[in-house]
């Protein structure tokens, strides 16, 4: 019997999508694309809110290149939404769209500071959008015209847990989670403005993870080479995994609560309260 997309990705599975089934730039909005570079000092990637329709952190040239690049991400934005609602719709039923991003330089050669350098084995979390327990699903697609785009993937968020969760620094156990137990199933505050434990806990590990040279060099790795025009969809806050390799990608996060998650009890908010002597998240009905 084949297992449902929402509990394979739940699982840790990447789905992959070639060619990406949702419509793309194309000609010269392409062209308009790879030819954007980020400014110095703006951070890693060109981003695009889609909710204020704010374009962040590209150099600027004429209003209308602006404003055909803010339209660009907002259709990327609304043809990706409208696609994966389609196939995932109880995700989409609750979950709240983040942010898109567009890749332009070349992992493999970029100069970051260690805790931002994305060619280093962590999982997923957003210091500055706290989840409040939200799963974080992400779509990349590679626009590079020749060349793949490439991963290694690593570990489970639980065996991190197990393995590093005392040396990270685990969440008191009297601690106010941010949901509510009953009636079967969870009720998720929304993501908001102020980051709670089990945010800063995940970041201390996304921190601990890259600054940890035995875990980078001897971490048995699995590579995946997206080829150009392919999507492939994940929970990253769900597995280790680096981006070593690739040029060109855009990017849509969502945040995915988990009373709307098909195993919610394999969510790592649900694997860290349980870790930390709180009950179990009930199964999904």
């Amino acid at each position: 019997m084949q297992i449902p997309l929402a509990e394979r990705l739940e699982a840790g599975e990447i789905l992959r999508f070639l060619p990406c089934p949702a419509a793309l730039p194309d000609g010269e909005d392409r062209q308009l694309l790879l030819g954007q570079r980020l400014q110095p000092g703006q951070g890693k990637y060109i981003r695009f809110i889609p909710s204020s329709r704010q374009l962040q952190g590209r150099v600027a040239d004429t209003s209308q290149q602006t404003n055909r690049l803010g339209e660009l991400f907002r259709a990327f934005s609304q043809n990706v939404t409208r696609w994966l609602g389609g196939l995932l719709p109880h995700y989409a039923s609750a979950w709240k769209p983040d942010q898109v991003t567009w890749r332009t330089e070349e992992e493999a050669t970029r100069r970051l500071h260690l805790l931002n350098r994305n060619d280093l084995l962590h999982i997923d979390v957003f210091p500055n959008r706290p989840t409040n327990g939200a799963r974080i699903l992400r779509l990349f697609v590679n626009l590079h015209p020749t060349d793949p785009r490439v991963w290694a993937t690593s570990d489970s968020f639980r065996v991190l847990l197990e393995r590093f969760g005392a040396a990270v620094g685990m969440p008191n156990r009297n601690t106010a989670w941010p949901w509510k137990w009953g009636q079967g199933l969870l009720s998720l505050i929304k993501p908001g403005d102020e980051r709670g434990e089990y945010d800063r806990f995940m970041l201390r590990l996304h921190q601990f993870l890259k600054s940890n040279e035995e875990y980078q060099e001897r971490a048995l790795l699995r590579l995946c080479h997206f080829q150009p025009g392919e999507a492939w969809l994940a929970f990253t806050d769900g597995v280790s995994h680096a981006e070593l390799r690739g040029q060109f990608a855009l990017e849509h996060s969502f945040f995915v609560p988990l009373n709307v998650l098909s195993r919610p009890e394999l969510a790592p908010a649900s694997l860290l309260q349980q870790a930390c002597g709180q009950p179990k998240t009930p199964k999904a009905a």
